[in-house]
């Protein structure tokens, strides 16, 4: 009898969690659709770009095909590794970055959501000069977290929301991240 008391009450303490929903996911939007819904998209929405390039029309996004057959060796052809998203301000709606050329220089270009408006920042600063032989770097989700790094000194960054990381091939280069409504960025060769 003991016994069957134990498994009923341990029976009960799972359904319990089963119950629970993680709601953060479900209220991230893309204005009015929740991160759940964008799970089968990679790109950003047309839109967004379309108004970023209308608004800057100096400037291209890269593209795939723009990239260096070296690239493909480290990383896997269906991947779109020139945009992402994630919220970085914690407003709980997407934010948008995109690796884009002014010129022959490779920028990173951030495109913030805020209730059915966008304001941008583009890099001040060229990550690289785009090569002949193509692009080696790409953009993702750098989650909330604690980076240490040792260059001439040890350095550490914490960052208590999502931010983009800008890889080249493999080797993680900058972190930006936003903080009181402004982008930083953490040089980290």
């Amino acid at each position: 009898m003991n016994g069957s008391i134990s498994r009923f009450i341990f029976f009960i303490f799972l359904l319990s969690f089963y119950g629970c929903k993680d709601a953060s996911k479900e209220r991230s939007m893309d204005f009015e659709r929740s991160v759940p819904q964008q799970n089968n998209l990679f790109t950003i929405p047309q839109k967004v770009e379309n108004d970023f390039l209308q608004k800057f029309p100096k400037l291209e996004m890269i593209k795939k095909e723009e990239y260096s057959n070296l690239f493909w060796d480290f990383y896997d052809r269906n991947m779109i590794p020139n945009e992402c998203y994630t919220d970085i301000n914690n407003d709980q709606i997407l934010d948008y970055a995109v690796l884009i050329k002014d010129g022959n220089q490779l920028k990173l270009g951030i495109i913030l959501s805020s209730h059915k408006d966008y304001s941008y920042w583009i890099s001040p600063f060229s990550i690289e000069n785009i090569k002949p032989e193509g692009v080696h770097f790409c953009v993702s989700v750098k989650p909330a977290g604690r980076t240490d790094i040792v260059k001439k000194v040890p350095e550490s960054l914490v960052i208590k929301k999502n931010g983009f990381l800008i890889k080249n091939l493999e080797q993680d280069c900058f972190i930006f991240y936003e903080t009181n409504k402004e982008i930083k960025m953490f040089k980290m060769l």
